[in-house]
């Protein structure tokens, strides 16, 4: 599945940090699509458990602290699996309660389940 997003400056730094610790060099050429599709299904198993709240708030090792202003948001079309995309978009439904408010972004969603996959990689996922 073919799905339009904006991802911010700090998602952009998450996929090259996920990028980094999963694959060791964050400039290797896979999709950002494919990256997306394992961080979700290394997350996966513990997504009842995780508390999206932390998370969000939680500083990420070289995302958050990032001060590289030549790295900015990008549009971009992901290729993902279906199985992802429902995932994304359950996480996109439960998040609407999570966060008290009445949209949540894709973008967003997006976010956060790379900022966990790296927590869960650094073994600072709760």
């Amino acid at each position: 599945m073919r799905i339009k997003i904006k991802l911010s400056r700090s998602t952009v730094l998450a996929f090259q940090e996920y990028k980094r610790l999963t694959y060791g060099d964050p400039n290797i050429t896979v999709t950002n699509g494919y990256v997306l599709g394992s961080a979700f299904k290394s997350i996966q198993p513990d997504l009842p458990s995780i508390k999206w709240e932390k998370v969000n708030a939680s500083p990420i090792p070289n995302v958050t602290d990032n001060n590289d202003k030549s790295i900015v948001g990008v549009d971009t079309t992901l290729n993902i699996d279906k199985s992802v995309l429902d995932g994304i978009d359950e996480l996109q439904r439960k998040f609407l309660a999570v966060f008290g408010t009445k949209r949540v972004y894709r973008a967003f969603v997006v976010k956060l389940v790379i900022y966990a996959a790296i927590l869960k990689q650094n073994n600072m996922l709760d």
